[in-house]
């Protein structure tokens, strides 16, 4: 992106607000969501204040995505706080790879660009769209920032294929917290039940890479990511049970990340149940939120079906 930074947050600050005032269906339901993990009713001034923030985060996500590639390692650096990098080392050394779950929070993108930088190897998945063309630039735009892309295709196989990569020792980084299959794993979050993507537990359990929560948060000048400590349950014997387990821990950490910093949360479709008159997100105009674009509905595994849908 050629666009100098400071008049670039300040255009897509506009069309975050232009898109929060005159979209009230998607800012009903980022309202609900907002009002949900704040424990508030959705109508008050708090949660309106925050769902305005949130919209202006997203804006800041897109900026932020298309200028990460063409910032320089030092600046990269400069920019990013990283904490817990010393789990995923240890995970590496134990030559199964790892898995990196996050939710819909902070820059993916700027994590992933910082992780290849620095020299590790990490992969994530993408459904594969039409046009071809469409699909080839946002190949190419991952590709820049370093990661490798397993594209999802009718055929299957992608479970195969992250399960190579992970017996090779690399990092598959899976955007978790939204499950759009309706097989997911109902967990508690934020007082009520909702449903988290299997995939990423069920593949950890098959293949023994470490499943580890890494959320990222957008800070005034860049990024700062959390990389966990591996989960972990007591096995019961019964693998549903265990996937079961597994992703219950996992969405016990992503509500800790969410309750952090609520409004770095891109979630833009109903997190709980249906969004508030819902007659359909597009029916409102909604506009491509993070789960069109990063649509991990459950991480092409063992079990999983999801990947990541450009813009």
């Amino acid at each position: 992106m050629t666009l100098p930074e400071r008049v670039g947050r300040r255009v897509f600050l506009a069309l975050g607000r232009v898109a929060c005032r005159a979209l009230p269906g998607v800012r009903a339901t980022v309202a609900a969501n907002q009002a949900r993990v704040l424990g508030l009713d959705p109508g008050s001034e708090l949660v309106d204040a925050a769902t305005r923030e949130a919209f202006a985060l997203y804006a800041r996500y897109w900026f932020d995505t298309f200028r990460v590639r063409v910032l320089s390692v030092e600046e990269l650096n400069e920019r990013t706080r990283v904490e817990g990098l010393e789990h995923i080392d240890r995970a590496l050394e134990g030559g199964r790879g790892c898995i990196a779950v996050l939710p819909h929070m902070g820059n993916w993108d700027a994590a992933g660009r910082w992780l290849a930088a620095h020299g590790y190897r990490i992969a994530s998945v993408a459904e594969e769209l039409r046009p071809r063309r469409l699909f080839q630039l946002f190949l190419r735009h991952r590709e820049e920032l370093g990661l490798k892309i397993i594209p999802l295709t009718r055929s299957g196989g992608v479970g195969h294929r992250l399960g190579v990569l992970l017996g090779e020792n690399w990092i598959v980084a899976l955007v978790a917290d939204r499950d759009l299959t309706g097989r997911g794993v109902e967990v508690e979050m934020f007082g009520a039940t909702r449903k988290l993507p299997a995939g990423p537990a069920l593949l950890s359990i098959s293949t023994g890479a470490p499943l580890l929560v890494c959320p990222v948060w957008t800070t005034d000048n860049g990024w700062h990511i959390r990389v966990g400590e591996p989960l972990g349950t007591q096995p019961a014997g019964r693998t549903s049970e265990d996937v079961a387990a597994l992703t219950r821990l996992m969405g016990a950490e992503f509500e800790r990340a969410i309750a952090a910093n609520p409004v770095d949360w891109h979630m833009f479709q109903p997190a709980w149940g249906e969004s508030p008159g819902s007659g359909g997100g597009d029916e409102k105009g909604e506009p491509p939120g993070p789960d069109d674009r990063d649509d991990e509905r459950e991480p092409a595994g063992p079990g999983g079906r999801g990947g990541e849908r450009p813009p």
